[in-house]
């Protein structure tokens, strides 16, 4: 059996760092560690090759070696995955779907796919390739039954992949998070006990990279690392042992909610361990947004002590942040703009909320009449539901943030916050030499000589160089991250936005004019009903959508009167 495991193109995003990777001469961020997986589970005689269309195009006679496709995305590369699934069926092959998009939104992919696989897949496979293997047909639909435990598991796939393609590779330690956030859908997916898998696991996982000539970055893509504290502390001791013993070939980095700045212990293991940098959700400083969001672990710290904490501990942070929660209004939001300025967090990812579905915040907001349309994974246009603050005023102020925090020389002074925080204490890691030569000259070069803001780049440089200069090698990474933050702000989002905030206008305007039409039928309804002395509102008459289904261009009049 011949199986190609396809995975979707990204749009251009603030994750994808398209602009920091064309300085790093990489094609991609990191690679299907999903589809990596499902390939380690299907049967050792079948033939397997991977497609990765964020590091190369289709070829045509990929599709006619292979007897079966499997694909898998998120919801912000469902465009892609849907083209991708339809070119399949249309040149004959058998078209079989998980993974994020699948397990959220199965009804989306049905029409594409002749088997959609909702859940974990571990369990599914055996049925799943006996069918395949015997050319039955395929249940139009799969559900995990349960979610499995992670100890059985094979190291994933890795000799698939051209490792030089990619900026980092990536493993995963757990699954699941103990927290509730509202609008988060890992806990739906999957569920709030944290699964292991052993440290000897993940060590032979290391092995397998390893063995590819890989030297660089790995991700834990784990949904929080420190979500079981006392396993994440055995596997870091384990960890610190295998790094020493292979003359520190990795650099790690991962997720893990805030609290973990409460522990000095984690944090000292996992720098032992060659952990860099951490990814956090801050969210936002307000208390009352992150008491509507069920935030309580947020709650519990003072957030700029935790950053710098993480910081001077030695892990570089970068943290999500969100606005449009319904106790938000434009002083909120001038004041999450004040706090990441005052930051040591350079690359700060906020977004608009979005109920994102089959989480609690979906689930309330259709109990409340106010979805507008199912996520499409955006969070850097306009939110998908009606939201407590003016959409005119969320969407100025969030475009004034963002403005603001990617300023060239605001990006800057955040970075050399973080420098002169940091501890003197030098990584064990170091990248290849004529890697690094690359990265710092094509940085000189595309910032310093052609880049717009050249001036706040040597400047910047010039106060490392005499501030830190035991710290140049990370002063030139945060400014090659910093290339793509800047300019995908600039080139991207803020237009993007100001083109939102046209559209809103637009479409309030054009409702103004249709209650204007109106106004007559209704008032000559009333009086007809009613006679003279009755008093009506205009439009009330016109019933509002309810979701499921709806869109902006359905609400009523009555919205706008």
């Amino acid at each position: 059996m011949r199986i190609l495991c396809l995975y979707p193109a990204f749009p251009r995003t603030y994750w994808g760092h398209e602009d920091a990777l064309r300085l790093m001469g990489k094609r991609s961020l990191l690679p299907p560690l999903g589809l990596l997986t499902v390939a380690a589970l299907l049967p050792k005689d079948w033939e397997v090759r991977l497609c990765d269309l964020n590091v190369q195009a289709l070829a045509p006679e990929q599709l006619q070696w292979a007897d079966a496709v499997f694909l898998s995305g998120m919801l912000v590369q469902r465009d892609s995955l849907l083209e991708l699934a339809a070119q399949a069926r249309a040149a004959g092959k058998v078209v079989v779907v998980g993974g994020p998009v699948a397990t959220t939104s199965p009804e989306l992919l049905t029409p594409y796919a002749d088997c959609v696989v909702s859940g974990e897949a571990e369990e599914l496979m055996a049925p799943l390739c006996e069918a395949l293997a015997k050319g039955a047909g395929l249940p139009a639909h799969m559900a995990a039954p349960r979610r499995p435990e992670l100890r059985t598991l094979p190291p994933p796939r890795y000799d698939l992949l051209d490792v030089k393609a990619y900026h980092s590779l990536s493993v995963q330690w757990s699954r699941g998070c103990p927290f509730n956030c509202e609008f988060c859908d890992i806990i739906e997916v999957f569920g709030r006990h944290p699964r292991t898998k052993s440290p000897a696991q993940l060590c032979g996982e290391l092995d397998a990279i390893l063995a590819t000539g890989f030297r660089g970055t790995v991700f834990l893509s784990d949904d929080n690392l420190v979500g079981n504290k006392v396993e994440t502390l055995r596997l870091l001791t384990v960890l610190q042992k295998w790094m020493e013993e292979h003359r520190f070939p990795f650099q790690f980095y991962s997720e893990a909610s805030i609290n973990l700045a409460a522990s000095d212990e984690l944090m000292r293991a996992m720098v032992r361990a060659g952990f860099d940098s951490v990814f956090v959700g801050i969210e936002t400083p307000s208390t009352e947004a992150l008491r509507e969001t069920h935030k309580a672990q947020n709650l519990a710290v003072d957030l700029h002590e935790a950053v710098d904490k993480l910081v001077r501990s030695g892990l570089d942070v970068s943290a999500g942040f969100i606005v449009g929660f319904d106790s938000d209004d434009q002083a909120a939001i001038e004041r999450q703009r004040e706090w990441i300025a005052r930051s040591c967090i350079p690359q700060a990812m906020v977004g608009i909320l979005g109920a994102l579905p089959g989480t609690q915040l979906e689930r309330r907001l259709v109990r409340e009449g106010r979805m507008l349309e199912r996520s499409s994974g955006e969070t850097f246009g306009r939110a998908n539901f009606r939201t407590k603050m003016d959409e005119i005023e969320l969407l100025e102020s969030y475009r004034r943030l963002l403005a603001s925090i990617y300023a060239p020389a605001a990006y800057f002074e955040r970075v050399n916050r973080v420098l002169e925080l940091r501890p003197r204490s030098d990584s064990h890691f170091s990248l290849p030499w004529h890697y690094a030569l690359r990265c710092v000259l094509s940085s000189m070069l595309h910032q310093g000589v052609l880049g717009r803001y050249r001036r706040v780049y040597w400047r910047f440089l010039g106060r490392a160089l005499w501030r830190t200069p035991k710290r140049m090698a990370r002063a030139f990474s945060l400014a090659v991250s910093g290339e793509h933050m800047i300019r995908y702000t600039a080139e991207d989002v803020l237009p993007r936005l100001q083109l939102a905030i046209e559209q809103v206008r637009s479409e309030r305007e054009s409702k103004r004019q249709a209650a204007a039409q109106l106004e007559p039928v209704g008032k000559l309804r009333a009086t007809r009903r009613a006679g003279p002395r009755s008093a009506v509102r205009v439009g009330e008459d016109v019933g509002v959508s309810e979701f499921v289904g709806g869109t902006r261009e359905t609400e009523s009049v009555v919205a706008s009167a």
